[in-house]
């Protein structure tokens, strides 16, 4: 990991003859929907849903031909491999900027998969970022209305659907995601849509929880903890966490710290080998302390502190990142791709 820079990045199967293999099929189809349903965003959805139709197909082909190791060799329907390489493909995209690609991409998955949810809230995402809320709109509310969607992604997306509406009522009309000259940036909170297991659709890793806390006298402590997708291999090297903390001065420009910052993982060595999440530790001191190390010390006498964004990548590639207040990140957006 990279200790933090004194400056923000520029932030059919073949269908047999009898009837017993027909209905078979159906069953095939049938938990692949249903599993569709179920698993939202992630890379894990593809993999599951190819595990459970091939699993499915055992069954229903080994009874029929008295051959398990046929029925185990019988190949997963090319449609489904292909609606896997497309949701691979937006995914991409998504994470790069390249919306357009990234909803050409998800067009083909919709023809395989027509009104699945996780299609449409990925639409739904990727159409707020193109500045298209009114179409946004129409894509999460056909996602909410599909039965049985978990409340860790219903709850986030119902949010979303009112902010946009409001956005709407409000005669609002949201720019398209902004640029600069090192590309596309990420701007918000960070606290977009997830998928069931916290993370952003795509991303390998995560932030799940931030805590700030008042450490000891003129000092602030922020604990982040960062998880990644279950049975993903993670290559530590290529993995940077930026914390940046910014300070108000006494004309109300926002600008970053010149106090220390120092950062140290709780329980090294850290590898992401398991499904707990690793503890990253930013200390940063305060500039009203006035201590060895603050900005007033330094040099920058009367600013305070105003907030943090902490930002993580991979393969460098943004993978997630927080912003308190949210307002940070639309000052000081952070970009999609590290171009160092």
């Amino acid at each position: 990991m990279a200790s933090p820079s004194t400056h923000p990045p520029i932030p059919r199967q073949p269908i047999g003859a009898t009837f017993l293999v027909a209905v078979s099929l159906l069953g095939v189809i049938a938990v692949i929907q249903l599993l569709a349903v179920a698993w939202h965003f992630s890379k894990l959805v593809k993999e599951q849903m190819l595990v459970a139709a091939t699993e499915a197909r055992e069954e229903a082909v080994a009874p029929t031909t008295g051959n398990p190791l046929a029925a185990a060799a019988t190949p997963v329907p090319a449609d489904l491999l292909q609606a896997q390489r497309f949701f691979a493909e937006a995914d991409s995209k998504f994470r790069v900027g390249q919306f357009d690609k990234a909803l050409a991409a998800l067009d083909e998955v919709a023809a395989v998969m027509p009104d699945d949810p996780s299609v449409l809230l990925r639409r739904a995402q990727i159409l707020e970022k193109m500045g298209r809320p009114a179409e946004a709109v129409v894509a999460l509310e056909l996602a909410l209305n599909v039965p049985g969607l978990p409340p860790n992604i219903r709850v986030p997306a119902e949010r979303k659907l009112a902010i946009l509406a409001q956005q709407i009522s409000d005669g609002e009309q949201p720019s398209p995601a902004a640029t600069t000259d090192s590309g596309i940036v990420a701007e918000g909170s960070g606290d977009d849509v997830r998928d069931t297991i916290g993370l952003q659709p795509g991303a390998d890793l995560g932030i799940v929880d931030t805590l700030l806390q008042d450490d000891t006298s003129g000092m602030k402590r922020l604990r982040v903890a960062v998880k990644s997708r279950p049975n993903a291999t993670i290559k530590v090297p290529d993995v940077r966490i930026y914390i940046y903390f910014y300070e108000e001065g006494e004309d109300g420009e926002i600008v970053i710290t010149d106090s220390r910052v120092k950062t140290e993982w709780l329980s090294p060595p850290v590898n992401w080998a398991t499904d707990e999440p690793e503890l990253l530790v930013g200390q940063y001191v305060l500039p009203e302390s006035g201590m060895e190390g603050s900005s007033t010390a330094n040099g920058t006498p009367g600013r305070k502190y105003h907030g943090y964004i902490v930002a993580v990548y991979y393969h460098k590639e943004l993978q997630d990142f927080r912003s308190e207040p949210a307002s940070l990140a639309k000052e000081f957006p952070v970009p999609l791709v590290l171009r160092e």
